[in-house]
């Protein structure tokens, strides 16, 4: 009952909660760029930012932002940052070139 109870109060949670399209998506390495866009561009803005090797895509709303490592090719490298904007809370993650140059060489 008392997990029935928490699953019934996160779903509700996430329904109304314009942070719910991260949410659901669940582990964001399973999709690559155009499949992230594909799920988010009718909502979310869209930012890239193209390096040498590697370019940095960030999602806005008025609540948030997420910036996503990508090869060129549109693998999924990492997360590199998400910020809560309302809450002020910003988690940035240092990039990881061994992770980079590894999904590179797929």
């Amino acid at each position: 009952m008392f997990l029935r109870a928490m699953r019934s109060w996160f779903n509700n949670l996430f329904l109304n909660s314009e942070f719910s399209d991260f949410a659901y998506l669940g582990n964001l390495s399973q999709y690559d760029l155009s499949e992230m866009q594909s799920q988010l561009s009718a909502i979310w803005k869209e930012e890239i930012k193209v390096f040498e090797t590697f370019q940095i895509v960030t999602w806005s709303n008025t609540n948030s932002s997420y910036s996503i490592c990508y090869t060129l090719s549109g693998v999924f490298v990492q997360i590199k940052e998400e910020s809560w904007k309302k809450e002020k809370l910003t988690y940035s993650y240092e990039l990881n070139p061994e992770l980079l140059y590894l999904k590179q060489a797929v």
